[in-house]
């Protein structure tokens, strides 16, 4: 169903939104107990809210962020969200790394405004979108947001503030739901007054410099920054007293400063970084799409029905050849049926399916991407794509696509189940920290990591893995095992972990007779690989080698 832009918020709208925001609250309990009871068991409410640790943003933002999508009204269009994912994603590969997936989401709504939920869940609305003059105008908005993230402002804030403070502002929310105040206005409100992120003017300085930097690192001119301010700026005379502006600017008023501030860290500030093409490319293509898209009054576009029958024979003798083993004949024929029926999506996948099952993971995501943009609803072909991501090591891509799929399959089925696994998985990893050491499961888990070693001799000694588990799997530690692979790829050794001191779990392999070259460690917690690291064995007179590489997944 189309979404009319600025429709009030019906009864069951509003107290969905009233649900998300106890959720809030509800997530930051955590926070807030430890800090309103005094030794005597009586309630202080002047006193300061706890700390808020990454695990804690992490699920408050998962928890919200999920309330939010099962009622806003989002744009699902995957060209459109791919293209905010690249370069969402391309400004933050430029930030040393990042305790959070950041994800890129859509409102549909005309005003100029976006906001940030903590553990990097990031809001736009399409305004701000259609509106920018440039790239790096909307390459601004993003930084902006993604810095907020960075710098732990939401932690920060909460940190400092006051439980009657806090209360006082959601009171303050309730009061606009009252009042029917229009869906996504209240949704970003609602953020902001729960989080209390209508910053102080020095956070709001430090996202604008944090910001600077990411676009340098990315090759975008930061002046695009200013250049929205004044886009505001022209918003706000027009509207004259009836301008809203976005949440982020309410503690900065002085918009006029900030396009000063912005243009004197642009000219002092030498850009390094070199943009996409296929980036810059898609933001015109976004812009074309978001257009056509609001005047046919929906939240994704879709290719002309094709003609099947032109692909059917095509298709069936392409399967022929693919089963006997001719995947270039197979292939060729699906490239020529395509060429005459170009909105068939079933060329493009089963172009897919050929790649995939020869090993070639990279053609694949491209023939399965191609497949999405004529029938972007099928779950099953972002799934694959999610999976194929994975199998990369791309984790942030992965994410993207299993949300993806999530959205798109069955309610409650076991599609459905299946991706919001992996986005859980991939959101709280099983293991946070892994390494290889030569040490004894006797050791406190300082020692372990000051201990890990690069290579290990042959003929004597034992190599041992040790992992960190992820809170919310801890309980479920002893499912996890872990499997030494040897150079020639066998399997040599699988077990359950033992485990240490809670969190910590490990795992030996005895190095007697081991085959010298790199070998493989991976811990396994339900079928998947949640950890891979290597390590080499090198001959017992050997004393150096190469270095150890290691990945969470």
């Amino acid at each position: 169903m189309a979404w009319r832009l600025r429709t009030p918020l019906g009864t069951t709208a509003r107290a969905r939104l009233l649900g998300a925001l106890a959720t809030l609250l509800v997530a930051l309990g955590p926070a807030l107990l430890p800090a309103c009871v005094q030794n005597d068991g009586s309630m202080n409410p002047l006193a300061n809210i706890g700390k808020v640790t990454e695990d804690d943003e992490r699920e408050t933002g998962a928890k919200v962020d999920a309330e939010f999508q099962s009622f806003a009204p989002l744009i699902d269009d995957p060209e459109i969200l791919g293209f905010l994912n690249d370069l969402g994603q391309d400004l933050v590969r430029h930030i040393e790394p990042q305790p959070f997936i950041y994800r890129f989401r859509l409102l549909s709504d005309p005003s100029l405004n976006a906001f940030a939920i903590p553990g990097g869940y990031i809001y736009f609305h399409t305004g701000t979108v259609m509106q920018a003059g440039s790239l790096e105008e909307l390459a601004g908005v993003m930084a902006h947001e993604i810095a907020h993230v960075k710098a732990r402002h939401y932690a920060r804030i909460v940190e400092g503030s006051t439980i009657p403070n806090l209360l006082t502002r959601v009171a303050a929310v309730g009061l606009a739901v009252a009042a029917e105040t229009p869906a996504p206005l209240i949704i970003g409100e609602g953020v902001n007054v729960a989080l209390q992120i209508q910053f102080t003017r020095q956070f709001e300085a430090e996202a604008d410099d944090l910001a600077t930097a990411f676009l340098a690192r990315g090759g975008y001119d930061p002046a695009g920054m200013a250049d929205f301010f004044r886009r505001i700026i022209i918003a706000e005379k027009k509207a004259g007293p009836r301008f809203e502006p976005p949440p982020y600017l309410y503690t900065h008023p002085d918009v006029e400063n900030r396009v000063d501030a912005a243009l004197l860290r642009a000219e002092g500030t030498t850009v390094i970084g070199t943009v996409p093409e296929h980036i810059r490319r898609g933001f015109r293509r976004a812009q074309l799409r978001l257009a056509l898209m609001q005047q046919r009054g929906v939240t994704t576009l879709r290719a002309p029905p094709p003609d099947r029958s032109i692909g059917n024979p095509y298709l069936k003798r392409a399967r022929q050849l693919r089963d006997a083993g001719d995947t270039r004949g197979a292939l060729a024929l699906l490239t020529q049926a395509e060429s005459l029926e170009p909105n068939d999506p079933r060329m493009p996948f089963e172009r897919g399916e050929i790649h995939h099952a020869a090993g070639r993971t990279e053609e694949s995501i491209e023939a399965w991407r191609r497949a999405l943009l004529l029938d972007p609803g099928v779950g099953l072909v972002f799934f694959k794509i999610g999976e194929a991501y994975q199998k990369l090591g791309d984790r942030i891509n992965a994410t993207f696509y299993f949300e993806q799929a999530a959205r798109r399959f069955e309610p409650g089925g076991s599609g459905q189940k299946r991706a919001q696994r992996q986005v859980e998985r991939l959101t709280f990893p099983v293991i946070r920290q892994a390494g290889i050491t030569a040490g004894s499961d006797s050791e406190e888990i300082e020692v372990l990591i000051a201990a890990e070693v690069e290579e290990l001799p042959a003929g004597s000694g034992q190599a041992m893995w040790w992992g960190r588990v992820g809170g919310r799997y801890v309980p479920d530690r002893d499912q996890i095992r872990v499997r030494f692979v040897d150079p020639m790829g066998t399997v040599v050794q699988e077990r359950p972990v033992l485990k240490l001191r809670r969190p910590v779990v490990s795992s030996h392999l005895s190095l007697a007779g081991a085959t010298p070259g790199i070998w493989r460690v991976e811990a396994v917690f339900e079928d998947s690989v949640v950890d891979r690291r290597a390590f080499r064995v090198s001959p017992p007179a050997r004393t150096s080698g190469t270095k150890e590489t290691g990945e969470a997944l």
